[in-house]
């Protein structure tokens, strides 16, 4: 008979192995790659953990070094891995203070909404009224990072407000006492005009505004290969969808007159803007050129503003766009965001006041990148408490 032979055990790996991906996450976090393109989105992606979920991560890093240090005999890279421990919490402190400060630039930014953090564009006074001090709920932080739909609203799933029912999609949230909706906040996707879906960003800010009485819609577009060859499709989609809610507003609870404010992430945002700047232009609106398509609001998240390619650089780029009627516009973009840099945020907020009447809100939030608005982050937090402060005025 064959003696039964040991197992061969396996060996763990070593601790700077364990930590190497939230180490490299935390080093990116503090220090993107800007080029190339490639290596930056890759590396931005890689970042995300860190930037967004710092505190999670820094649990996950000192719940894999705490064996080491409980080991009697220390190995030699054990050592190591503890040293790395110790950067990569040390990094993640510093992405987390970055975050805290976003509260302190956004104020000021609501404070004076034509003065620009860094740069001076000239100043005017601000219709936003004073708040208490945003303070930082922890607990959400902490266990619900991932917003869910809240007690008090109704989510309305896959409703449709064109011709094509898989383009032309929403989702609205409304409060669930059944009032009559306060104002309409219409949130466009991003995904560089070729993916996307409703509902995966700016969630906490959907939610806050239904809550209040607000109409939070999640929209989507037309998406094409390319940014050129969509336009101005997704910019009419979204005047068709405007005309939806002045028509068909009313039997979801929407009166016909209710204030519309548009805002936008990345992509959504170019579309968010173009839509503020366009207000019932009838080569945006076929078929429904009586259709009232101004706003009360729009806002911008990280955007991007620029042409969207040589054939159509004269009526694609929001900056060439009169801006004598834009209405209240805030624009929020981060630091460090190496997706849409933040060279093109200035561009146009320099635009918009140069022309504008209204108040043109300008935040820069520290160390942020691309994509900030997924998780109830402390930035997050406090950029949603802002947009309420700038929207609420706006309601009817």
């Amino acid at each position: 008979m064959t003696p039964l032979l040991p197992r061969p055990t396996r060996r763990p790996l070593p601790l700077p192995a364990v930590l190497a991906p939230a180490a490299a996450s935390t080093l990116l976090a503090l220090t993107p790659i800007r080029r190339p393109f490639a290596a930056a989105t890759a590396g931005w992606v890689l970042s995300l953990p860190a930037l967004e979920l710092p505190l999670h991560v820094g649990v996950l890093v000192g719940a894999a070094t705490a064996p080491a240090l409980a080991r009697r005999s220390t190995r030699p890279s054990d050592v190591i891995g503890v040293g790395m421990a110790v950067l990569t919490c040390a990094g993640l402190g510093l992405v987390s203070a970055r975050q805290l400060a976003a509260a302190r630039v956004l104020d000021q930014a609501l404070a004076e909404p034509h003065g620009v953090v860094g740069e001076t564009v000239g100043k005017a006074t601000t219709t936003t009224p004073p708040s208490p001090r945003h303070r930082t709920p922890w607990h959400t932080v902490l266990l619900a990072p991932w917003p869910g739909v809240p007690r008090g609203v109704r989510a309305h799933r896959g409703m449709v407000y064109g011709p094509d029912p898989v383009a032309n999609r929403f989702d609205l949230y409304v409060c669930a006492d059944g009032a009559p909706a306060r104002g309409v906040l219409i949130h466009i996707h991003g995904g560089h005009f070729r993916a996307g879906a409703p509902s995966r960003e700016s969630r906490a800010m959907l939610f806050d505004h239904a809550r209040r009485g607000w109409a939070a819609i999640s929209a989507t577009y037309h998406l094409s290969p390319t940014p050129e060859s969509g336009f101005p499709q997704h910019l009419v989609d979204i005047k068709r969808l405007i005309k939806w809610i002045r028509a068909e507003g009313p039997n979801h609870g929407i009166p016909a007159t209710t204030p519309i404010v548009v805002a936008g992430s990345s992509a959504g945002a170019h579309i968010a803007m173009m839509t503020a700047l366009t207000a019932g232009d009838a080569e945006y609106q076929p078929g429904f050129e009586d259709v009232d398509t101004s706003l009360a609001g729009a806002i911008g998240l990280y955007g991007y503003y620029g042409r969207l390619g040589p054939a159509t650089k004269e009526t694609s780029d929001p900056v060439r766009r009169q801006a004598t009627g834009a209405p209240p516009v805030a624009i929020i973009h981060g630091t460090l965001d190496t997706y849409t840099p933040v060279k093109g945020s200035r561009r146009l907020v320099r635009h918009l006041r140069a022309a504008s009447t209204n108040p043109v809100v300008y935040a820069e939030l520290p160390g942020a990148q691309h994509g900030f608005d997924a998780v109830r982050s402390p930035r997050y937090l406090a950029v949603v408490a802002a947009i309420r402060r700038f929207t609420e005025p706006l309601a009817g």
